[in-house]
């Protein structure tokens, strides 16, 4: 894209490349035969709704919440579904990591794998709905005609990065909040307002060049760092409430096992936290002014 390009070209591709993300992994997802379908378009759904955040001040008010508000109700059915296979894909890798016996080992997979199908179901409903129909074909006139005010049509490389630096703001806000030792509740506020800083410097990056580049990939390692964290303690949690229920010995034993291996990833991921940050920290964020 040229770095002439308008406020308005940049935001017309962010939009049409994740609408065409949203399409082509859409079917996959509602296959229920891969997780990387639900993934895909799990990230198309959430890029959608942080860049119309992130550039609401370019964007018709009216239009831009209405189509948030329903890629909200899409983002639920789709998170519900990506939680349930990243803790089963997960959890399959610690009992074997662990040599759980195979009788505790199916009892504890079975129960996920029935959520997994729960939120598949739902998923699938709504993926045939006539609202999601509608959502596809307002996101298809987005991605060719999104609703920009008339102040989007000035240069991109002067309108766009003061947007994005907000989204820094925001984060350094949450780091400072957090202070020294951050909580899990923290870390995961860290870890979206990283991911939304990230989806605003990607978006920016064919005008602005490898500045906005460097930035996105270190905030990709923030986000990454806090994503294991995040997992390990959702892992761990699921795992002692169904300890908390259980009468077999050996299941119990075997639960409390692997809670023990995701309290350890947990440490490791909160260990490598500040490097990541320290590496985000520094990268030259001149081009936002």
């Amino acid at each position: 894209m040229s770095r002439d390009a308008s406020a308005a070209d940049v935001l017309r591709a962010a939009v049409a490349t994740s609408v065409a993300r949203l399409v082509r992994h859409g079917p996959v997802a509602r296959a229920g035969n891969d997780p990387e379908g639900v993934h895909q378009a799990r990230v198309a759904t959430r890029r959608l709704r942080s860049d119309l955040r992130t550039f609401a001040p370019l964007l018709e008010e009216a239009w831009r919440a209405s189509l948030v508000a329903e890629l909200a109700w899409l983002a639920e059915v789709l998170g519900a579904a990506r939680d349930a296979d990243v803790l089963l894909e997960r959890l399959r890798r610690r009992v074997r990591e662990a040599e759980t016996p195979p009788s505790a080992a199916d009892r504890i997979l079975g129960r996920l794998e029935e959520r997994g199908r729960d939120a598949h179901r739902r998923l699938r409903t709504a993926m045939d709905s006539g609202r999601y129909r509608t959502l596809l074909d307002r996101l298809a006139e987005a991605a060719a005609r999104p609703a920009c005010t008339e102040a989007a049509s000035g240069p991109a490389a002067r309108l766009l990065p003061p947007l994005v630096r907000r989204r820094w703001r925001a984060l350094r806000r949450a780091v400072a909040a957090a202070g020294p030792a951050p909580d899990p509740d923290a870390l995961h506020r860290i870890r979206i307002r990283a991911k939304r800083a990230r989806y605003a410097a990607e978006a920016v990056a064919p005008v602005v060049g490898p500045r906005a580049d460097r930035f996105a990939r270190a905030a990709a390692g923030v986000q990454e760092v806090l994503g294991e964290h995040h997992d390990a303690i959702v892992a761990g949690a699921w795992l002692r409430s169904v300890a908390a229920e259980q009468d077999g010995v050996d299941v119990a034993f075997a639960l409390g096992v692997l809670a023990g291996l995701e309290d350890a990833a947990a440490a490791r991921a909160l260990e490598a936290w500040p490097a990541a940050w320290a590496a985000l920290d520094r990268s030259p964020r001149g081009w936002m002014r």
